[in-house]
């Protein structure tokens, strides 16, 4: 996690939980000692690329989003704020009592401060809303998630921190997690402003964190410490939402792999599928597989399989194997193949 920097965190759980995913492909942990960090004291939950588990010493590092949350935050998130501005120090006072999640808030400020349903009572929408609001401000911050996903809100301090200095930090961990890195990855990784992304640039170049390399006869920013392995044997499946994947344009630079999230769209447009995987064999993108967890059936539903032009011949039996990896890990008991792509008849 501190080498990533953050794991985003999503609802959608066709296959697993968002956040799990990454863990699995690099160090193939269960899922419960992804649990137990997620609910430790040493890691949070932040807006860094998007909604997203960190080191609580990381959250830090966005002091300047916190400040500035009035110009990031959600529409709805602002409104609520504008418009019943003593509801924040309500829900601040409730979270100082107990911590709890916006709906265990909204039952006890029923309690505490009822209000006529005539005018607009303790609305749920609303105080989640409001806490929200108070989350992207930093003066909420979390304690993990319950079993319905929901945040269990806590205290949260906006720190004192140099923006240059988390800009300069934010810039050296986004280059560092990637491996390489050019301004639009930079600008990415953490959802920077581009004022915020320049200065981390010139910040770490100035001290040395970062240089420019030159990879695939492209220009790009890397570490001091980069080495290129001789051979690169990094296999795995790679969820939709995994670090590597985020900027895409980066991806398809790098591996010569053009991938879009198909979840949105809808279903006749889509190419591959629904959730779709890309698969990393031997340090390279080599094929795709639309996945889904039948809980139900205790089976791993692979229903479309497709390879690059470009795969090596063993590409079936290396993905069927990392197939067999992911079913066990899931707590799933058989593979059931479908009938979309021209690797499923390998497959099966």
């Amino acid at each position: 996690l501190r080498h990533l920097g953050a794991v985003q965190i999503d609802s959608v759980n066709v296959l697993a939980r968002a956040h799990y995913l990454p863990f699995h492909a690099r160090l193939s942990h269960p899922q419960q000692s992804v649990d137990r960090l997620f609910n430790s004291r040493t890691t949070t939950e932040y807006w860094a690329h998007e909604a997203s588990l960190m080191t609580v010493a990381d959250r830090d590092l966005f002091a300047w989003r916190m400040r500035g949350w009035r110009e990031q935050a959600w529409g709805n998130s602002l409104r609520a704020a504008d418009e019943y501005p003593g509801l924040l120090e309500m829900v601040e006072a409730e979270v100082a009592a107990a911590p709890g999640t916006a709906r265990q808030i909204e039952s006890r400020l029923e309690t505490d401060h009822p209000r006529d349903r005539s005018n607009w009572g303790w609305n749920w929408s609303l105080v989640k809303q409001v806490c929200e609001a108070l989350f992207w401000a930093g003066r909420l911050s979390t304690v993990g998630r319950n079993s319905q996903f929901e945040r269990i809100y806590i205290q949260g301090t906006v720190p004192d921190i140099d923006e240059a200095h988390a800009a300069h930090e934010l810039v050296k961990r986004t280059v560092h997690a990637c491996g390489v890195a050019n301004r639009r990855t930079i600008r990415d990784y953490f959802r920077l402003s581009p004022t915020i992304a320049d200065l981390g640039i010139q910040e770490a170049m100035t001290a040395g964190s970062i240089e420019p390399v030159t990879v695939g006869g492209m220009d790009w920013f890397g570490t001091p410490d980069l080495t290129i392995p001789r051979r690169d044997r990094g296999t795995a499946l790679l969820a939709p939402f995994d670090p590597l994947l985020w900027d895409r344009d980066r991806v398809e630079r790098l591996f010569g792999f053009r991938y879009r999230i198909e979840i949105y769209t809808p279903e006749p447009k889509r190419q591959y599928g629904y959730y779709v995987l890309p698969f990393l064999l031997d340090g390279r993108l080599v094929a795709r597989v639309d996945l889904k967890s039948d809980r139900q059936q205790g089976v791993l539903l692979v229903r479309g399989a497709f390879a690059e032009p470009d795969a090596p011949h063993h590409v079936a039996p290396a993905l069927r194997a990392e197939l067999e990896s992911l079913a066990e890990w899931l707590g799933l008991t058989g593979i059931t193949i479908g009938q979309r792509g021209d690797l499923v008849s390998a497959l099966a």
